[in-house]
């Protein structure tokens, strides 16, 4: 059995064989590779100490990304390749970070270390495998198991619960008897890890094919760090992307609650957007003022938010609105500030009588052309804001 390896990679494990030291391309690339999926960065692991590296890699753009724990960043061509050192790791006062780090000349060890097994498997144009955990066994069986000890790797590393949970929606896997044991005994220590690296893991795990089959049955692991207080089950119809699952999970304290994690200021308020919204109007105007309130991006989002998990708006016809065009704010009305202006409007009045022209033209009374809007604008009555449906 073989990995396909870019030839940037192969380059690069083979200048570190050429000079007397194994190198493998491990962990995920390995995984993916193995399970036909895409494989975006290839991580290389070597005997080689980064002052070996450097030396054996000279010619090569490297950046020392994370040099004290053995990594440095080669760059080729477009991409860039982390090349760590093997190493040993032992002490976890944060439940996260190692205390201390050994490099080791045995590829072994540092396989020993990882997570999954079907994240310790390492792979050499020249070597073969080298899968000393039966990580191709796991993955056929489509089973996540931990390296060695669960307690033990779950322990060293709180975020690895999370992990695993993430692999299990994302691959679709079984969650080995041990391991799941394991970390619904340690879920507390989620509490050790910082709140960006639990909302990354979180956005994976919501988003994946088994999302629905693993949140319900660890949903008691995720609320130690994730208050899931809205629909645990109707979330997976939403498309698998973090706004709308997260608006559907977390509920109506969506926005509070994301930025508790802090996540981007565009993710809170999307997904308190949507977890707030009410139901969509059923008339015509009704959806065009809709979408003149919301605007046509966030107007889209919510019909397809509340269309999957209520059946509202079954028709798309707030979508289709948007696709036909027109006019749906003051910035597209055919009619400026400028030229009431010079209609003898002034202050206020400008304002207002471009909001009513613009509600005017939303419910088909008035064209968006300029002199159809002015002549409106010159009525001697106002313009009055009609609520009746169509």
């Amino acid at each position: 059995m073989q990995i396909k390896l870019n030839k940037n990679a192969i380059k690069l494990i083979s200048r570190l064989e050429a000079n007397g030291f194994s190198a493998y391309a491990v962990g995920g690339c390995v995984r993916d590779s193995l399970l036909g999926r895409e494989v975006s960065d290839t991580d290389i692991a070597t005997s080689a100490t980064p002052a070996e590296m450097k030396k054996a890699l000279s010619g090569v753009k490297l950046i020392e990304t994370g040099i004290k724990h053995g990594t440095v960043t080669a760059l080729l061509g477009k991409k860039t390749y982390e090349i760590t050192s093997y190493r040993v790791e032992s002490g976890y006062s944060d439940s996260r970070h190692p205390d201390h780090v050994a490099f080791v000349r045995d590829i072994i060890p540092d396989l020993a270390r990882r997570d999954f097994t079907v994240n310790a498997m390492a792979y050499s144009p020249a070597r073969g495998f080298c899968d000393p955990f039966g990580g191709r066994e796991d993955l056929k069986a489509r089973v996540i198991r931990a390296v060695g000890d669960p307690r033990a790797r779950f322990t060293e590393d709180a975020l690895r619960i999370l992990r695993a949970l993430r692999f299990a929606s994302v691959l679709g896997f079984e969650i080995e008897k041990n391991t799941s044991d394991a970390l619904s005994e340690l879920a507390p220590n989620l509490k050790n890890v910082s709140a960006e690296r639990i909302l990354a893991e979180t956005e994976k795990l919501v988003c994946g094919n088994a999302a629905e089959t693993v949140v319900n049955a660890y949903k008691d692991v995720v609320c130690t760090v994730v208050p899931l207080r809205g629909d645990t089950h109707a979330f997976a119809q939403l498309p698998p992307l973090p706004e709308y699952r997260l608006a559907c999970l977390l509920g109506a304290g969506a926005g509070d609650a994301l930025r508790a994690l802090r996540s981007s200021a565009k993710l809170a308020r999307a997904a308190e957007m949507l977890a707030g919204s009410v139901p969509l109007p059923r008339d015509t105007v009704g959806k065009k003022r809709f979408i003149a309130k919301e605007g046509r991006e966030d107007a889209a989002r919510i019909a397809l938010y509340r269309r999957t998990l209520y059946g509202e708006d079954a028709e798309r016809g707030i979508e289709g609105l948007i696709a036909a065009g027109g006019c749906f704010s003051l910035a597209e009305l055919d009619i400026g500030g400028d030229d009431l202006a010079r209609l003898g409007y002034t202050g206020a009045e400008v304002g207002r009588v471009l909001r009513e022209l613009l509600d005017s033209v939303l419910r088909g009374e008035t064209e968006n052309e300029k002199s159809a809007l002015c002549a409106a604008a010159l009525k001697s009555i106002k313009i009055g804001v009609d609520n009746s449906e169509e």
